[in-house]
């Protein structure tokens, strides 16, 4: 099974671990348009996210 996750906001990256902690054998890939994924998480409360 391949799950692709669209954005690498906070929201895409923690749907990526859950996709892989339910679904272990699946290949799990992440697509996100810029460069950095979790940029807004990064840039706002200091690395810290309120998800």
């Amino acid at each position: 099974m391949i799950v692709a996750v669209i954005g690498g906001g906070a929201a895409g990256f923690f749907a990526a671990i859950s996709a892989k902690t339910h679904f272990q054998d699946a290949n799990v890939v992440l697509f996100e348009k810029s460069a950095k994924v979790l940029a807004k998480v990064k840039v706002s409360g200091g690395g810290r996210c309120n998800v």
